[in-house]
């Protein structure tokens, strides 16, 4: 029986693979087809038969009600399901995931004669939490545990390319791009340690895109102008079976292209009258490198991203390690390769980019310990419990600890235990170590190099005599390169009522983790209005507002579930946990006033796809705010936001937009990849739009800087106030042509203070406070008394009378309301 998991699977957007850790090293393990990988299609041709792999996968275009592929990235969506015509039955995105594992599980009994228990899976680092939750769904319905472990695949991807890599420190860039998903993380590996540093990706970013771009720029409009089909679109339902049979084209075009100049597609298409119709289309390296650069350039931008958040350059990374088919693309790796269009990083491609995910996940099973239940002592004997690393890069001073049970009542006075390998190379013997009064102990152990060493644990009494223990066997194998700990890469937080995004546990976060957070309710909660309800949005994501984050669960409170009334204004302490293998989180939100907590754990039900309609809609609306914001960015020669929008239009992002809206209309996929789309572009046009307000604040905060110049200049200003409007003027330097409005913002805070300080010392400060104060005339609360006060303040001032005029302005602030004399000061900082 394995002590480890041993077997890792890539379950894979195209294809999947399932490989194995040995003693010798890791291998993949052959389907019956004698390929690496299974593409992740099933096919259910029948009630009661499911076929999955190739023959599916090639059906997928033949029998399209009854055979489907690409439903990893509908992983966590509610609502989102296949149905099998002749089967007469519905699948979700999860149950098709787990057929392939079923699939993946039953090539390893075909080998090994049984099935695995345990796997662990490998995940998009760009992953939500719904989509980690669901892969876990899908494991277990494929008969691998309640808890199966998941790693992220550029993690997994390193330490296959680390275990082949003798030096003891460097740092690598993960180059990700799958049939789906988009990964770019930096690793760092020290002293045999590999952790994952920063985290750039996109989960609906993968070749499926460019198989699509393929199909809706060329091939489609070719067939619109060869067959003279009418409204050939993919949004069309009535062209489904022939664009499932162009997608398959594209894709296997693509991959032939990556070894050929051109290659000719035939394919036969229905003619939409019950006949079919031939279609021929030679397609070439240089049209499908032109259509697929825009989202080449979007995966090299999210690596640029990875570095200037992880602090590093280009030439602070060894390597770029490239992972997934679409990277045996030549046109990709001549961009990857280019020196000023590329990351500026040497590419590694010495592993098979198709399977390399699979071994690094195997070579990480192998330092998870298997599954298995608790040993039991019976009466008359002993049990241990241990606890041990199952892999370390050390080979001195392992740390084991357990704890010895009974099946009767013993008193542990006198025991002790020894811990021994006699076959080792070297062999190991413990020093005796006695138990504590409830059976625990601590010790160290020294293993092999470059092997598995194997420990018996011996059991002892005051005596000195041997004692039958149940579970008395382990083992520790020492390995070159051990995974760190596991991290979040995705920021998680809340929704407020002001429409912010709060928060609580940041991106690189180690797990597992726990934070808690104290809030207040913004609306009562009386027993008598029973619709009322305080909502808390559970988020995943880095944008400022709320909306434009992922939503992944959501926190409820009603009249019904409070035993009293519960005013606004109460404590509300939102608690967020999180594991480290499953990734499973729990929120709590306790309400100290009633003394009751409920509680929300991440589920794929809370994620819906929206309806087409919506979609069009907000496709318009952002239409229109791109034009909008173009035509504002020149008005003020904004070039931090023009950059910004040319950068969108290099991507093609709003036109790739578009074609994903239509096809929504047919596929749900396609309807979740729109919504995080959309969502996505919104938080850019967020950040386009205040970078267009730059340039004002700029010139705001140069006139408040030259004013104070003027001030100092004509009222003999000291040494420090030239010395701290030199600093605020290096300040404002240092923020250079990309400054943020929000450190804008603050710096011109600060130099409207400045200012206020430096006309508080002149004899003109008075006179600017009442010209500010007679400009508030209207929001006073007695009029008369106002004009009356606003009289004296003029005669003050045509007798140059200082002392009268310091009177009238008190009068005057106290007739306006809370909190609008503080505006006075900020009023009289602005005057010339």
């Amino acid at each position: 029986m394995r002590e480890t998991i041993d077997f890792g699977i890539d379950l894979g957007t195209t294809n999947s693979a399932i490989a194995v850790a040995e003693e010798d090293g890791v291998r993949v393990i052959k389907n019956n087809d004698g390929w690496d990988y299974t593409p992740s299609a099933v096919w259910s041709p029948k009630p009661g038969v499911v076929h999955v792999g190739r023959r599916a996968r090639e059906r997928t275009e033949s029998d399209i009600d009854d055979a489907y592929a690409e439903f990893k990235q509908e992983m966590g969506t509610a609502g989102a399901h296949r149905t099998f015509r002749r089967a007469g039955i519905t699948m979700s995105p999860e149950q098709l995931s787990a057929e392939v594992l079923k699939s993946l599980r039953q090539d390893v009994a075909h080998e090994f004669g049984e099935q695995p228990a345990a796997a662990v899976i490998t995940v998009p680092a760009s992953f939500a939490l719904n989509q980690n939750n669901a892969t876990s769904e899908a494991a277990a319905l494929a008969g691998l545990g309640e808890h199966c472990p998941l790693v992220q695949e550029p993690t997994a991807a390193a330490i296959a390319y680390g275990v082949q890599d003798a030096s003891e420190s460097a740092h690598w860039m993960v180059f990700d791009l799958g049939g789906g998903t988009f990964d770019a993380a930096v690793m760092s590996k020290r002293d045999g340690e590999l952790q994952l540093i920063q985290h750039a990706g996109d989960p609906y970013l993968g070749g499926k895109l460019i198989d699509w771009a393929l199909v809706d720029d060329l091939l489609a409009p070719a067939v619109r102008r060869g067959l003279g089909l009418d409204e050939f679109t993919r949004k069309n339902a009535h062209w489904r079976r022939n664009f499932a049979k162009l997608k398959l084209e594209a894709e296997n075009a693509k991959i032939a292209l990556s070894r050929n100049p051109e290659v000719d597609i035939f394919v036969d298409l229905d003619d939409g009258r019950g006949g079919t119709e031939p279609f021929e289309f030679t397609l070439t390296r240089n049209a499908l490198e032109e259509l697929a650069r825009p989202f080449y350039v979007r995966a090299i931008r999210l690596c640029r991203d990875a570095l200037a958040e992880s602090a590093l350059r280009p030439d602070d990374i060894d390597r770029m390690l490239l992972v997934g088919g679409a990277t045996l693309s030549p046109g990709l790796r001549a961009l990857l390769a280019d020196p000023d269009e590329g990351p500026g990083i040497p590419l590694d491609h010495s592993q098979d980019p198709t399977t390399v995910v699979a071994r690094g996940a195997a070579v990480f099973a192998r330092s998870v310990r298997a599954p298995r239940a608790p040993h039991r002592a019976a009466v008359g004997e002993f049990a241990v419990e241990l606890t041990y690393p199952a892999q370390t890069v050390d080979t001195t001073d392992v740390p084991v600890s357990g704890t010895v049970t009974s099946g009767d009542e013993v008193d542990f006075t006198g025991y002790a235990v020894t811990v021994a390998n006699p076959e080792g190379k070297l062999p190991f013997r413990s020093p005796r170590t006695a138990l504590t009064a409830d059976g625990s102990f601590y010790l160290e152990v020294s293993i092999d190099a470059d092997t598995t060493s194997r420990f018996v644990v011996e059991l002892t009494d005051g005596a000195g005599n041997r004692q039958k223990l149940v579970g008395d066997t382990f083992s520790v194998g020492h390995a070159a390169v051990v995974p760190g700990d596991a991290v979040l890469t995705g920021t998680l937080g809340i929704g407020k009522a002001d429409g912010r995004f709060d928060p609580l546990l940041r991106k690189g976060t180690s797990l597992p983790t726990m934070v808690t957070k104290t809030y207040r309710t913004t609306i009562p909660l009386r027993r008598s209005e029973p619709d009322a309800v305080i909502k808390i949005p559970l988020l995943e994501g880095d944008r400022r507002r709320a909306d434009r984050n992922t939503r992944v669960g959501l926190l409820e409170i009603r009249p019904r579930d409070v035993r009293i009334d519960l005013p606004a204004q109460s404590e509300v302490e939102v608690t967020f946990e999180i594991q480290a293998s499953s990734r499973e989180v729990l929120v709590t939100a306790d309400i100290p006033l009633v003394q009751q907590q409920f509680e929300a754990t991440i589920n794929r039900s809370d994620l819906l796809a929206p309806e087409h309609d919506e979609l069009v809609d907000r496709l318009h609306d952002l239409e229109s705010r791109v034009n909008d914001l173009r035509d504002q960015a020149d008005d003020v020669h904004a070039e931090q936001a023009q950059r910004a929008l040319d950068d969108l239009t290099d991507q093609r992002s709003v036109p790739q937009l578009r074609k994903d809206v239509d096809a929504a209309a047919v596929d749900t996929g396609a309807a979740v990849n729109s919504d995080r789309r959309i969502r996505d572009l919104e938080a850019q046009l967020d950040d386009i739009e205040e970078a267009i307000e730059v340039p004002g604040l700029q010139r705001e905060l140069w006139e408040l800087l030259g004013q104070c110049q003027d001030i100092i200049e004509h009222n003999g200003g000291g040494h420090s106030d030239r010395g701290e409007l030199q600093s605020l003027r290096d300040r404002a330097s240092a923020l250079g042509d990309d400054a943020k409005p929000a450190d804008l913002r603050r710096l011109i805070e600060r130099a409207r203070e400045f200012q206020v300080e430096l006309l508080r010392r002149t004899d003109q400060w008075e006179f600017l406070v009442f010209n500010s104060l007679e400009t508030m005339r209207d929001q006073m609360h007695s009029r008369a008394q106002a004009d009356a006060a606003i009289l004296e303040g003029r005669q003050a001032i045509a007798q140059g009378n200082r002392r009268a005029l310091a009177g009238v302005n008190e009068r005057l602030r106290r007739l306006l309301p809370p909190g609008a004399a503080g505006e006075v000061e900020r009023r009289t900082g602005g005057i010339n």
